[in-house]
Protein backbone atom coordinates (compact mmCIF):
# COMPACT_ATOMS: atom_id res chain seq x y z
CA UNK A 1 0.00 0.00 0.00
CA UNK A 2 1.29 3.51 -0.75
CA UNK A 3 2.09 5.72 2.22
CA UNK A 4 -0.18 8.71 2.79
CA UNK A 5 1.70 11.68 4.18
CA UNK A 6 0.94 15.33 4.90
CA UNK A 7 1.12 17.91 2.09
CA UNK A 8 4.09 19.79 0.74
CA UNK A 9 3.69 22.58 -1.81
CA UNK A 10 5.18 21.81 -5.22
CA UNK A 11 3.67 18.40 -5.77
CA UNK A 12 2.99 15.95 -3.00
CA UNK A 13 1.68 15.30 0.47
CA UNK A 14 4.90 14.32 2.20
CA UNK A 15 5.66 16.72 5.07
CA UNK A 16 5.67 15.36 8.59
CA UNK A 17 6.64 11.79 7.78
CA UNK A 18 9.31 11.78 10.47
CA UNK A 19 6.59 12.33 13.07
CA UNK A 20 4.92 9.01 12.18
CA UNK A 21 5.64 6.05 14.44
CA UNK A 22 6.07 3.91 11.32
CA UNK A 23 8.26 6.36 9.38
CA UNK A 24 10.09 4.58 6.55
CA UNK A 25 13.86 4.03 6.86
CA UNK A 26 14.65 6.36 3.94
CA UNK A 27 13.42 9.33 5.98
CA UNK A 28 16.42 9.05 8.33
CA UNK A 29 19.05 7.38 6.10
CA UNK A 30 19.82 10.56 4.18
CA UNK A 31 20.79 13.02 3.02
CA UNK A 32 24.29 12.72 4.48
CA UNK A 33 27.66 14.26 3.58
CA UNK A 34 30.98 12.45 3.45
CA UNK A 35 33.10 15.26 4.90
CA UNK A 36 32.57 17.95 7.54
CA UNK A 37 32.74 20.92 7.65
CA UNK A 38 30.65 21.65 4.56
CA UNK A 39 31.55 24.69 2.47
CA UNK A 40 29.72 24.95 -0.86
CA UNK A 41 28.99 27.82 -3.24
CA UNK A 42 26.50 27.16 -6.04
CA UNK A 43 25.85 29.82 -8.70
CA UNK A 44 22.14 30.65 -8.90
CA UNK A 45 20.37 31.25 -12.20
CA UNK A 46 16.96 32.94 -12.21
CA UNK A 47 14.04 32.84 -14.62
CA UNK A 48 11.07 34.92 -13.53
CA UNK A 49 10.75 33.89 -9.85
CA UNK A 50 12.33 30.45 -10.27
CA UNK A 51 15.80 29.66 -8.89
CA UNK A 52 18.12 27.11 -10.53
CA UNK A 53 21.45 25.53 -9.61
CA UNK A 54 23.72 23.06 -11.40
CA UNK A 55 24.36 19.83 -9.52
CA UNK A 56 26.10 16.57 -10.36
CA UNK A 57 23.87 13.51 -10.81
CA UNK A 58 24.97 10.27 -12.44
CA UNK A 59 28.34 11.76 -13.42
CA UNK A 60 26.76 14.64 -15.38
CA UNK A 61 25.81 18.22 -14.61
CA UNK A 62 22.05 18.67 -14.20
CA UNK A 63 19.83 21.72 -13.76
CA UNK A 64 17.65 21.58 -10.64
CA UNK A 65 15.09 24.05 -9.30
CA UNK A 66 15.73 25.25 -5.73
CA UNK A 67 12.45 24.93 -3.83
CA UNK A 68 12.29 25.12 -0.03
CA UNK A 69 8.55 24.37 -0.14
CA UNK A 70 8.96 20.95 -1.73
CA UNK A 71 10.76 17.67 -1.12
CA UNK A 72 13.60 16.89 -3.51
CA UNK A 73 12.37 15.44 -6.78
CA UNK A 74 13.73 13.91 -9.96
CA UNK A 75 12.10 13.57 -13.35
CA UNK A 76 10.83 10.10 -14.19
CA UNK A 77 12.88 10.14 -17.38
CA UNK A 78 16.15 10.85 -15.56
CA UNK A 79 15.33 8.25 -12.89
CA UNK A 80 14.88 5.67 -15.65
CA UNK A 81 18.13 6.76 -17.31
CA UNK A 82 19.99 6.30 -14.02
CA UNK A 83 18.29 2.98 -13.25
CA UNK A 84 17.06 4.19 -9.86
CA UNK A 85 15.26 1.63 -7.71
CA UNK A 86 11.83 2.66 -6.44
CA UNK A 87 11.97 1.88 -2.72
CA UNK A 88 8.60 3.22 -1.64
CA UNK A 89 5.39 4.80 -2.91
CA UNK A 90 3.68 7.85 -1.48
CA UNK A 91 0.31 9.35 -2.22
CA UNK A 92 -0.73 12.91 -1.59
CA UNK A 93 -2.28 16.04 -2.97
CA UNK A 94 -0.72 18.79 -5.03
CA UNK A 95 -1.11 22.50 -4.24
CA UNK A 96 -4.64 22.49 -5.68
CA UNK A 97 -5.98 19.32 -4.07
CA UNK A 98 -5.38 16.83 -6.91
CA UNK A 99 -4.36 13.38 -5.65
CA UNK A 100 -1.04 12.14 -7.06
CA UNK A 101 0.87 8.92 -6.43
CA UNK A 102 4.63 8.78 -6.96
CA UNK A 103 7.57 6.54 -6.22
CA UNK A 104 10.48 7.35 -3.92
CA UNK A 105 14.12 6.61 -4.71
CA UNK A 106 17.49 7.49 -3.18
CA UNK A 107 20.07 9.51 -5.06
CA UNK A 108 23.65 10.72 -4.60
CA UNK A 109 24.03 14.40 -5.55
CA UNK A 110 27.27 16.31 -6.05
CA UNK A 111 27.19 19.92 -4.85
CA UNK A 112 30.26 21.65 -6.29
CA UNK A 113 32.52 18.77 -5.22
CA UNK A 114 30.71 17.86 -1.99
CA UNK A 115 28.97 14.50 -2.25
CA UNK A 116 25.57 14.21 -0.59
CA UNK A 117 24.54 10.57 -0.21
CA UNK A 118 21.17 8.85 -0.14
CA UNK A 119 19.03 11.92 -0.79
CA UNK A 120 15.39 10.76 -0.80
CA UNK A 121 13.78 11.96 -4.04
CA UNK A 122 10.23 11.81 -5.28
CA UNK A 123 10.14 10.41 -8.83
CA UNK A 124 7.70 12.60 -10.75
CA UNK A 125 6.38 12.56 -14.29
CA UNK A 126 6.79 16.24 -15.14
CA UNK A 127 5.31 15.60 -18.59
CA UNK A 128 1.84 15.61 -17.00
CA UNK A 129 2.23 19.41 -16.81
CA UNK A 130 4.00 20.74 -19.95
CA UNK A 131 5.16 23.94 -18.26
CA UNK A 132 6.67 21.92 -15.39
CA UNK A 133 8.56 19.73 -17.86
CA UNK A 134 10.14 22.88 -19.33
CA UNK A 135 10.68 24.90 -16.18
CA UNK A 136 11.60 22.25 -13.61
CA UNK A 137 13.91 20.34 -15.93
CA UNK A 138 15.84 17.50 -14.30
CA UNK A 139 14.57 17.85 -10.77
CA UNK A 140 14.18 19.81 -7.55
CA UNK A 141 16.68 20.48 -4.79
CA UNK A 142 14.25 20.46 -1.92
CA UNK A 143 13.80 21.16 1.74
CA UNK A 144 15.21 17.95 3.25
CA UNK A 145 18.64 19.34 2.26
CA UNK A 146 18.28 22.22 4.76
CA UNK A 147 19.59 20.37 7.89
CA UNK A 148 22.92 19.67 6.14
CA UNK A 149 24.22 23.18 6.82
CA UNK A 150 23.30 26.86 7.03
CA UNK A 151 21.98 27.84 3.60
CA UNK A 152 22.24 31.41 2.36
CA UNK A 153 20.23 32.70 -0.61
CA UNK A 154 22.07 35.69 -2.06
CA UNK A 155 20.61 36.80 -5.39
CA UNK A 156 22.59 40.06 -5.31
CA UNK A 157 25.78 37.99 -5.67
CA UNK A 158 24.05 35.21 -7.61
CA UNK A 159 25.11 32.45 -5.24
CA UNK A 160 23.59 29.85 -2.93
CA UNK A 161 25.97 29.18 -0.03
CA UNK A 162 26.08 26.20 2.31
CA UNK A 163 28.28 26.27 5.45
CA UNK A 164 28.43 23.97 8.45
CA UNK A 165 29.07 27.01 10.67
CA UNK A 166 26.70 29.95 10.21
CA UNK A 167 29.41 32.26 11.60
CA UNK A 168 31.37 31.64 8.40
CA UNK A 169 28.67 33.48 6.44
CA UNK A 170 28.32 37.21 5.94
CA UNK A 171 24.90 38.91 6.08
CA UNK A 172 24.13 37.55 9.55
CA UNK A 173 26.01 39.97 11.86
CA UNK A 174 23.58 42.86 11.40
CA UNK A 175 20.44 40.86 10.74
CA UNK A 176 17.99 39.98 13.49
CA UNK A 177 18.15 36.32 14.54
CA UNK A 178 14.68 34.81 14.53
CA UNK A 179 13.24 31.35 15.13
CA UNK A 180 13.16 28.81 12.31
CA UNK A 181 10.67 25.98 12.78
CA UNK A 182 11.10 22.44 11.44
CA UNK A 183 8.20 20.01 11.79
CA UNK A 184 9.97 16.93 10.45
CA UNK A 185 10.63 15.44 7.03
CA UNK A 186 10.95 17.01 4.51
CA UNK A 187 12.06 19.86 6.86
CA UNK A 188 10.10 22.63 5.14
CA UNK A 189 11.02 25.90 6.92
CA UNK A 190 8.49 27.99 8.84
CA UNK A 191 8.94 31.51 10.23
CA UNK A 192 7.00 33.69 12.65
CA UNK A 193 4.95 36.44 11.01
CA UNK A 194 2.99 39.41 12.32
CA UNK A 195 0.03 40.76 10.32
CA UNK A 196 -1.30 43.24 12.88
CA UNK A 197 -0.55 44.16 16.47
CA UNK A 198 -2.59 41.23 17.79
CA UNK A 199 -2.44 38.99 14.72
CA UNK A 200 0.53 36.60 14.64
CA UNK A 201 1.01 33.33 12.82
CA UNK A 202 3.59 31.17 11.07
CA UNK A 203 4.38 31.12 7.36
CA UNK A 204 6.25 28.73 5.12
CA UNK A 205 9.35 30.15 3.43
CA UNK A 206 8.77 28.72 -0.04
CA UNK A 207 11.19 29.65 -2.81
CA UNK A 208 8.86 27.86 -5.21
CA UNK A 209 6.15 30.50 -4.68
CA UNK A 210 6.11 33.43 -7.16
CA UNK A 211 4.56 35.86 -4.64
CA UNK A 212 6.22 37.87 -1.88
CA UNK A 213 3.29 36.86 0.33
CA UNK A 214 0.45 34.45 -0.44
CA UNK A 215 -1.83 34.76 2.57
CA UNK A 216 -4.11 32.02 3.87
CA UNK A 217 -7.79 32.73 4.62
CA UNK A 218 -7.35 32.36 8.42
CA UNK A 219 -4.39 34.77 8.45
CA UNK A 220 -6.31 37.21 6.24
CA UNK A 221 -9.12 37.10 8.79
CA UNK A 222 -6.66 37.89 11.57
CA UNK A 223 -5.26 40.83 9.61
CA UNK A 224 -8.78 42.13 8.94
CA UNK A 225 -9.76 41.88 12.61
CA UNK A 226 -6.57 43.77 13.48
CA UNK A 227 -7.42 46.58 11.06
CA UNK A 228 -4.33 45.87 8.92
CA UNK A 229 -6.12 45.31 5.59
CA UNK A 230 -6.44 48.62 3.73
CA UNK A 231 -8.08 47.27 0.58
CA UNK A 232 -8.91 44.21 -1.49
CA UNK A 233 -8.52 43.74 -5.26
CA UNK A 234 -10.64 41.19 -7.12
CA UNK A 235 -9.79 39.12 -10.15
CA UNK A 236 -10.67 35.99 -12.04
CA UNK A 237 -8.57 33.08 -13.22
CA UNK A 238 -6.61 29.99 -12.28
CA UNK A 239 -4.41 30.35 -9.18
CA UNK A 240 -1.69 28.24 -10.80
CA UNK A 241 -0.47 24.96 -12.25
CA UNK A 242 1.17 22.05 -10.47
CA UNK A 243 1.93 18.44 -11.37
CA UNK A 244 -1.75 17.64 -11.27
CA UNK A 245 -2.44 20.26 -13.93
CA UNK A 246 -3.93 23.76 -13.80
CA UNK A 247 -6.33 24.71 -11.05
CA UNK A 248 -9.83 25.61 -12.27
CA UNK A 249 -10.78 29.20 -13.05
CA UNK A 250 -12.20 30.88 -9.96
CA UNK A 251 -12.61 34.22 -8.22
CA UNK A 252 -9.29 35.65 -7.00
CA UNK A 253 -8.39 38.23 -4.36
CA UNK A 254 -5.41 40.31 -3.34
CA UNK A 255 -5.21 42.03 0.04
CA UNK A 256 -3.35 45.26 0.72
CA UNK A 257 -1.67 44.83 4.10
CA UNK A 258 -0.69 47.96 6.01
CA UNK A 259 2.36 46.18 7.39
CA UNK A 260 3.84 42.68 7.37
CA UNK A 261 6.68 41.42 9.54
CA UNK A 262 8.80 38.28 9.41
CA UNK A 263 10.04 37.71 12.94
CA UNK A 264 11.60 41.01 13.99
CA UNK A 265 12.00 42.23 10.40
CA UNK A 266 9.32 44.57 9.07
CA UNK A 267 8.77 44.36 5.32
CA UNK A 268 6.43 47.34 5.24
CA UNK A 269 3.21 47.51 3.20
CA UNK A 270 2.61 44.34 1.17
CA UNK A 271 0.07 43.31 -1.44
CA UNK A 272 -0.65 39.64 -0.69
CA UNK A 273 -2.36 37.16 -2.98
CA UNK A 274 -5.07 35.26 -1.10
CA UNK A 275 -4.47 31.51 -1.49
CA UNK A 276 -6.99 28.71 -1.12
CA UNK A 277 -5.81 27.13 2.14
CA UNK A 278 -3.16 27.39 4.89
CA UNK A 279 -0.35 27.97 5.33
CA UNK A 280 0.63 31.50 4.36
CA UNK A 281 3.66 31.48 2.05
CA UNK A 282 6.63 33.83 1.84
CA UNK A 283 7.98 33.41 -1.68
CA UNK A 284 11.03 33.84 -3.88
CA UNK A 285 10.48 37.58 -4.69
CA UNK A 286 11.52 38.34 -1.09
CA UNK A 287 15.07 37.44 -2.19
CA UNK A 288 15.14 40.52 -4.43
CA UNK A 289 15.13 42.60 -1.23
CA UNK A 290 16.86 40.43 1.39
CA UNK A 291 19.71 37.98 1.70
CA UNK A 292 18.04 35.12 3.57
CA UNK A 293 19.98 32.61 5.69
CA UNK A 294 18.32 29.45 7.01
CA UNK A 295 20.27 27.71 9.79
CA UNK A 296 18.11 24.64 10.46
CA UNK A 297 20.73 23.05 12.73
CA UNK A 298 20.37 25.94 15.18
CA UNK A 299 16.71 26.68 14.45
CA UNK A 300 17.51 30.21 13.33
CA UNK A 301 16.90 32.43 10.30
CA UNK A 302 18.35 35.80 9.25
CA UNK A 303 17.01 38.43 6.84
CA UNK A 304 19.56 41.04 5.76
CA UNK A 305 17.93 43.90 3.82
CA UNK A 306 19.61 44.80 0.53
CA UNK A 307 18.15 48.29 0.15
CA UNK A 308 15.18 50.56 0.59
CA UNK A 309 11.99 50.43 -1.40
CA UNK A 310 8.71 48.49 -1.38
CA UNK A 311 8.84 44.71 -1.50
CA UNK A 312 5.70 44.45 -3.64
CA UNK A 313 6.45 44.89 -7.33
CA UNK A 314 3.57 46.25 -9.43
CA UNK A 315 2.05 43.81 -11.92
CA UNK A 316 0.63 44.06 -15.42
CA UNK A 317 -2.89 43.18 -14.31
CA UNK A 318 -2.74 39.72 -15.90
CA UNK A 319 -0.77 36.48 -15.78
CA UNK A 320 0.01 33.80 -18.35
CA UNK A 321 -0.40 30.03 -18.48
CA UNK A 322 1.62 27.61 -20.64
CA UNK A 323 -0.42 24.41 -20.87
CA UNK A 324 -0.75 23.45 -24.54
CA UNK A 325 -0.25 27.04 -25.65
CA UNK A 326 0.27 30.51 -24.18
CA UNK A 327 -2.95 31.89 -22.74
CA UNK A 328 -4.08 34.43 -20.17
CA UNK A 329 -4.54 32.68 -16.82
CA UNK A 330 -5.58 35.60 -14.58
CA UNK A 331 -7.00 39.09 -15.02
CA UNK A 332 -7.46 41.65 -12.24
CA UNK A 333 -10.33 44.14 -12.13
CA UNK A 334 -9.53 47.83 -12.37
CA UNK A 335 -6.51 47.28 -14.62
CA UNK A 336 -5.65 48.22 -18.18
CA UNK A 337 -5.58 44.50 -19.01
CA UNK A 338 -9.20 44.08 -17.94
CA UNK A 339 -10.27 47.22 -19.78
CA UNK A 340 -8.47 46.02 -22.94
CA UNK A 341 -10.63 42.90 -22.97
CA UNK A 342 -8.22 40.24 -21.66
CA UNK A 343 -9.98 37.40 -19.88
CA UNK A 344 -8.89 33.99 -18.55
CA UNK A 345 -8.40 31.70 -21.53
CA UNK A 346 -7.57 34.45 -24.03
CA UNK A 347 -5.03 32.98 -26.49
CA UNK A 348 -1.90 35.13 -26.80
CA UNK A 349 -0.59 35.23 -30.37
CA UNK A 350 2.49 37.46 -29.91
CA UNK A 351 4.58 38.98 -27.14
CA UNK A 352 6.65 42.05 -27.95
CA UNK A 353 5.69 41.48 -31.60
CA UNK A 354 7.28 38.01 -31.61
CA UNK A 355 4.93 35.11 -32.36
CA UNK A 356 4.33 32.86 -29.38
CA UNK A 357 5.37 29.22 -29.53
CA UNK A 358 4.22 26.44 -27.14
CA UNK A 359 7.80 25.19 -26.79
CA UNK A 360 10.25 25.37 -23.91
CA UNK A 361 12.14 28.20 -25.63
CA UNK A 362 8.84 29.97 -26.26
CA UNK A 363 7.83 29.65 -22.62
CA UNK A 364 11.19 30.99 -21.42
CA UNK A 365 11.00 33.94 -23.84
CA UNK A 366 7.52 34.75 -22.56
CA UNK A 367 8.68 34.64 -18.94
CA UNK A 368 11.65 36.88 -19.75
CA UNK A 369 9.28 39.37 -21.40
CA UNK A 370 6.98 39.30 -18.38
CA UNK A 371 9.92 40.17 -16.10
CA UNK A 372 10.37 43.58 -17.76
CA UNK A 373 8.66 46.83 -16.81
CA UNK A 374 6.62 46.91 -20.03
CA UNK A 375 5.23 44.22 -22.32
CA UNK A 376 3.26 44.29 -25.57
CA UNK A 377 0.66 41.59 -26.04
CA UNK A 378 -1.29 40.60 -29.14
CA UNK A 379 -4.34 38.32 -29.16
CA UNK A 380 -7.21 37.57 -31.48
CA UNK A 381 -9.02 40.89 -31.79
CA UNK A 382 -6.59 43.06 -29.86
CA UNK A 383 -3.10 44.34 -29.16
CA UNK A 384 -1.85 46.62 -26.40
CA UNK A 385 1.20 47.62 -24.36
CA UNK A 386 0.97 47.17 -20.61
CA UNK A 387 3.12 48.71 -17.88
CA UNK A 388 3.45 47.62 -14.28
CA UNK A 389 0.91 49.17 -11.91
CA UNK A 390 -0.66 48.17 -8.61
CA UNK A 391 -4.41 48.26 -9.30
CA UNK A 392 -6.63 50.35 -7.08
CA UNK A 393 -8.46 48.30 -4.45
CA UNK A 394 -12.15 47.69 -5.05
Amino acid sequence: MPRRLRPGILALAVAGAAAHAQAPAWVSEGPAVDVEPVSVDLPIETLASKLYVRVGVGGKERRFVVDTGSPSMISAGLAEELGLEIIDTIRGTDAHGVTIENGVAQLDIDLAGTRVRRVPVVVADFSRAPAAACLVGDGVLGSEMLPLCAWQYDLAEGVLRCRSNVDALEHTDHAARQPLYDFGYPHIPYLDIRLARDAVSKAMFDTGSPHVVAISPPDLGGAQRGGAVTGVTHGRGSPGTSLGGPAPVQDLRRADLESFSVGETTLGPVQAVVREAPPTLIGAPLLEHFVVTLDARNHAAYLDRLGDGPVTRPGFGFALAFDGGITVSQVWSGTAAFDAGLRPGTVVTAINRQLTEPTCDGIRRALDAMSAEEVRLAWDGGESTFTRRIPASR
